[in-house]
Formats: C-alpha cells, sequence, structure tokens
C-alpha cells in the first residue's frame, strides 16, 4: 500500500508538469486576436424603409405586365450559359435595367430572384439573371475574377437589350455576389449603380470569424469552444484549395462611385450589419461619394420573413421590392445624394454583437495542413500499437503452448496486471475521446446551421471532453512512473503480487519498451490535438 502512494504522488507531479506544459503550448497556439464586442453602433432616424427623392415621380411596382425571355448568353471562355430576361410591356424607351449576381449556394437563373426581378420588372425596369458558371466555382476553387467577366457579359448583354438606356443598367448582388460587384466596378466604370443586399464587405476569412462567433453564441457554445474560432480561421487553407478564403475585399471596396443601395437584415447573423454599412459608408465617402442609402428590414439573410435560416418558400420583407424599384428609377431619373427626402440611413434598429477583426494572424499552428499531419501520426501510431498488442498476445499463446507452466518473456508476461490495464486503457481512452470529441463538434454544427439554443448539453458534452483529456494525461503519466520509474517492464513474480524492490534487470528490457513510446507519442500527439481545440488550455 505504501508502494502505491508513492506511485500516486508521483504520478500527481508527473501530471502537473505535464499539464502545464500544454497550457505553455496552448499560450503559443492562440492567435495575437480575439473576436470582441462591437462598441460602434449605428442609430436608425426611423422605421420607416420608404425611398423617394425631391421632385421625381417613380412607376410603382405592377404598373406593367412582365415579358420573360430566356436567353443563350455568351460569356468568358468561350461559354454559355442560361439567362432569363425580363422586360416591362409597354414601358416607355430609354428605361433602366438591373444584372442580377448570385450570392453563393444558388446558380441556376430559374431557381434564384424570380420573385425580385419581376417586381422590379412590373416597375418598369427591365431585368436579367443568369446561370453562374460552374466550372470554375467550386466548395475548395472559387474564380471571382472569372465570375466578375461573366456577370460582365451578361451586363452588356443588358444594356444592348431592346428599350434599355444603357447608361442607366446597373447591378443587385447578394452576399458573395458583393465582392464580385467589387471586381465588377473595377473593371467597368460605366456600371450606372449597384444594390448590395446581405453584404460581408470584409475579407471572407475575417467575415468567417464573426459569423461562426455569432452562431455559436446564439446556440450556447461554451466559451473554449468560441475561443476555437481563432485557431481555425487563421489556419492556411492554401494546400486543399480555398484561396478564396483570404479575397483582398478590401483592395476593391474603392471602385464603388457608383450610387449604392445597401440592404441587411436584423436576424441574419451571418452578415456584419452594422460595420459592414459604417465601412461601405466610409469608404465610399473617400472617394467621393456621398449618394449612399441604407435599409435594414427585420428578415433572414435574403430579405425574407417567418425565420432567421433560409429556408425555401419564405416570403420577401413586404417593402423590400417597393424600396429597391424607388430607388432604381429615382436614380435613372438622376436623383443625387442631396435630392433623397428620406434618411440614409433607415429601418429596423440593427444589432451587431460582435466585431470583424481587422486580422487574422495565426499563432504557432499555420496550416490546417499541420493539424491533419498529426491527426495522421495519432491514427498511424495508434494502430501501430493495436498491432504490436495483438502480436504480442499471439506470442504468449505460443510461448505458452510451447512451455506449459512457464511465463516466457514475452510482452504480455513481462508486465504486471496494473501495467498492462494502463497500457489498454491508453489504447481506448485515445480513440474514444477523438470519436466523442467529433460527434460534439457535428453536434454543435447542427445545432448552429438550425440556429438552435443547447447551452446545458453543449456545456455538459465540452466539461466530459475536458475531464477524459485531463484522465488522459493522468493515465499516460500513471504508466510512465510504473514502467520507468518503478518496475520497469513490470516484474510479475509467480503469485501475480508487485514487489517493493524490482531488481535492476527487469527495468523497460529493450525490445519491450518501443510499444510504450509508441503508444506515448500517440496520446502526446492526441493531446496536442485536443489543446489546439481547447480541450486543456483556452
Amino acid at each position: 500500500m505504501q508502494h502505491f502512494w508513492k506511485q500516486f504522488a508521483w504520478t500527481l507531479v508527473v501530471s502537473t508538469v505535464t499539464l502545464a506544459l500544454f497550457l505553455g503550448v496552448s499560450a503559443l497556439m492562440m492567435p495575437p486576436w480575439r473576436i470582441e464586442p462591437l462598441s460602434a453602433h449605428l442609430t436608425v432616424s426611423t422605421s420607416d424603409t420608404a425611398i423617394a427623392a425631391r421632385g421625381i415621380t417613380t412607376s410603382q411596382e405592377g404598373t406593367y405586365k412582365v415579358k420573360e425571355t430566356k436567353i443563350r448568353l455568351p460569356i468568358s471562355g468561350g461559354k454559355t450559359v442560361n439567362a432569363i430576361v425580363r422586360e416591362p410591356v409597354g414601358a416607355p424607351q430609354g428605361r433602366p435595367a438591373c444584372s442580377f449576381v448570385h450570392g453563393a449556394g444558388t446558380g441556376k437563373a430559374s431557381e434564384v430572384y424570380a420573385d425580385i426581378a419581376n417586381a422590379m420588372a412590373s416597375a418598369g425596369i427591365t431585368t436579367l439573371v443568369q446561370d453562374k458558371r460552374l466550372d470554375n466555382y467550386t466548395p475548395l476553387s472559387r474564380d471571382y475574377m472569372s465570375n466578375a467577366e461573366d456577370y460582365l457579359d451578361g451586363l452588356d448583354a443588358l444594356r444592348a437589350w431592346p428599350g434599355v438606356d444603357r447608361t442607366k443598367a446597373g447591378i443587385y448582388a447578394e452576399s458573395e455576389g458583393t465582392w464580385i460587384a467589387t471586381l465588377m466596378a473595377d473593371r467597368d466604370k460605366d456600371i450606372a449603380f449597384a444594390i448590395l443586399t446581405s453584404a460581408p464587405v470584409f475579407s471572407p476569412r475575417q467575415q468567417m470569424a464573426m459569423a461562426a462567433t455569432q452562431y455559436l453564441n446564439i446556440v450556447g457554445a461554451p466559451s473554449g469552444v468560441i475561443n476555437i474560432i481563432p485557431k481555425l480561421i487563421s489556419l492556411d487553407f492554401a494546400p486543399f484549395g480555398l484561396a478564396y478564403a483570404d479575397f483582398d475585399a478590401a483592395a476593391y471596396r474603392h471602385n464603388l462611385t457608383m450610387p449604392l443601395l445597401v440592404n441587411y437584415g436584423t436576424r441574419d447573423p451571418s452578415m456584419p450589419c452594422e460595420q459592414g454599412a459604417q465601412k461601405l459608408i466610409h469608404e465610399a465617402h473617400d472617394v467621393g461619394n456621398e449618394n449612399v442609402t441604407v435599409r435594414y428590414y427585420p428578415t433572414n439573410h435574403q430579405m425574407r420573413t417567418g425565420s432567421s435560416l433560409s429556408l425555401p418558400g419564405l416570403q420577401l420583407e413586404p417593402h423590400y421590392t417597393h424600396n429597391l424599384e424607388d430607388w432604381v428609377n429615382a436614380v435613372a431619373a438622376g436623383a443625387t445624394d442631396s435630392d433623397w427626402t428620406t434618411p440614409p440611413i433607415a429601418g429596423a434598429q440593427p444589432f451587431q454583437e460582435f466585431a470583424v477583426p481587422a486580422n487574422v494572424k495565426p499563432g504557432c499552428v499555420h496550416s490546417l495542413l499541420e493539424v491533419l499531419i498529426v491527426d495522421a501520426l495519432v491514427v498511424l501510431l495508434w494502430l501501430v500499437v493495436v498491432i504490436g498488442c495483438c502480436f504480442a498476445f499471439a506470442r504468449r499463446r505460443h510461448c505458452d503452448a510451447e512451455s506449459p507452466g512457464r511465463n516466457g518473456r514475452t510482452l504480455v508476461h513481462r508486465y504486471t496486471a496494473q501495467s498492462k490495464a494502463l497500457i489498454i486503457g491508453n489504447i481506448i481512452l485515445t480513440p474514444a475521446l477523438t470519436c466523442g470529441f467529433l460527434a460534439y463538434f457535428a453536434f454543435v454544427a447542427r445545432a448552429a446551421l438550425r440556429l438552435e439554443d443547447h447551452a446545458a448539453a453543449l456545456e455538459v458534452g465540452w466539461t466530459a471532453l475536458r475531464i477524459g483529456s485531463l484522465i488522459a494525461i493522468v493515465m499516460l503519466c500513471w504508466l510512465w512512473v510504473r514502467l520507468y520509474f518503478f518496475y520497469g517492464p513490470g516484474e510479475l513474480d509467480p503469485r501475480g503480487v508487485d514487489r517493493d524492490a524490482p531488481r535492476k534487470e527487469y527495468r523497460m528490457a529493450r525490445g519491450h519498451s518501443w510499444i510504450i513510446g509508441m503508444l506515448s507519442a500517440c496520446v502526446l500527439l492526441a493531446l496536442l490535438l485536443g489543446d489546439f481545440f481547447g480541450l486543456i488550455g483556452s
């Protein structure tokens, strides 16, 4: 019993030192930035989203019947895509026109923007919605430059459409499409106006840092889980594509010199609804563009009501298309920044809880590839250890068959029952923690995508994973103490009772220590991954 307490005391010492080392590594892994609350907020002067200009009367929605024409549109690279033109029947010549730019997740002209494009056409605005070219647009690779060329081809086709005044043709861009819109403005200085709806404004990496934090906060994720976001977001994803995560949005915002209408939904947690508008207003003013109108609606990302999620079948906010039409028609009629009789910023009061980070520099872990290499090593080492233990067991049976009643000097014979229990425990606990971690984050992701508050369950699961990580440290350190400081490979007497004074020659025999080394490396690397994901440090 006295010998057990000596082991226990040494285990606590070694475990404490090991834990301190992991805490130090955790501090090095943490990037030099955090997601902070937004401090500078916007205040709307009125909840009324109406848009009107002095001395200008605009055609209202439903004034004209709409004619729909499907065409094949030539784009860059010798490709062609489907497009749908909607035009007001009987509207005057020289009318305004609007070309639509897809956001992420949409691609077919027949599947998106139909209600908005039809409504605008019924108010005297010719519209064009084209297919997104998908051969250069995948989850891993997106060529925004090429996308801009394709949509400019669509805009040129719209400018040449009968009845359209080419000097009054502009663009409507949503979400990811607003990045493409800034590239279009860089290449075409004659875009008459730009409507930017649910605009990320900042780079994809910056915007995602804010959005992921917001989603996790909504579902009640523990602070330790939220603190993972800076580590993940700051990683280099280039080896796997995803270069568009670093699209330099700031380099093109100065091109927005045309009249701007900026729209955000206040129930959209993914966009910087206040900071984005502030940035667009500020940078437009820097290039002499004072004609910026901002409207907020109590809607989701797609300006629809009924849910914060982008679900099929939801209705547009009732005033949304009317305001779009009034603004476009007024701009086409020559409205300047001094002509508006309605406030520049109006609508539902927005509240952006977290600020978009100014930089996303990494800590000591720079690349996703580094994380995956460590993960692969953990799996490889674990398999080697398991195969080694199976081989040792098979060899024991062979030795027992050849020498009944004698303990051969196999791996299984040389370790005590307690040491074998610790070895097996480490072998089982490592994949159990890994699988538990993966299951936990699958649950977190599901809750975040559905915006479901599971604060209690997430806290319990996170606490269990952290306790499991501490147990893994203690079990590994206990194994080290027994096999290196007390028993070597374990001195097993004939009666199966440990001796208090192990003989020197029984300490870690060569040829047996490799399995402990492999197991130790496996567990340490697994704990290092856990450390990166906040299970040990912060």
